[in-house]
């Protein structure tokens, strides 16, 4: 069997060697690629962790109070300024008494208005809730 060189083919020896160096190139490409990916995707679980760690969950108003502190603020207006009745807090903050008990037991979330509401009442009648 006679094999033909043409001019314009490269000898057989350096066609190996110029695949073999592509195909390093490209396993480093593809490296490269996947390293940044994976990077990229660990910076962003972090990321999303530090947010979660940085804000409380279920912030209430814009000083930041969470479901816990605005229950404990209720429940000490409550029991200071309307002789620990869920009716009367529930009157003055123009709620349904059932909501005001699902407040209480934590059971229902607190919103802004209430939470402004009970600011305000509280420093009209002189009790101290923060």
């Amino acid at each position: 069997m006679d094999y033909k060189v043409d001019e314009q083919d490269q000898p057989a020896g350096r066609s190996r060697s110029l695949r073999r160096v592509g195909m390093r190139v490209g396993i480093v490409v593809a490296g490269v690629g996947l390293g940044s990916a994976l990077a990229y995707l660990i910076a962003k679980a972090l990321g999303t962790r530090a947010q979660q760690l940085e804000r409380p969950d279920n912030i209430v108003d814009d000083r930041g109070t969470s479901q816990e502190k605005a229950a404990r603020m209720l429940l000490k207006l409550r029991d200071r300024a309307f002789d620990a009745s869920d009716e009367k807090l529930a009157v003055a903050l123009g709620r349904p008494v059932e909501e005001v008990a699902a407040w209480s037991a934590a059971n229902a979330l607190i919103d802004d208005d209430v939470v402004m509401k009970a600011r305000g009442i509280a420093m009209n009648r002189g009790v101290h809730i923060e």
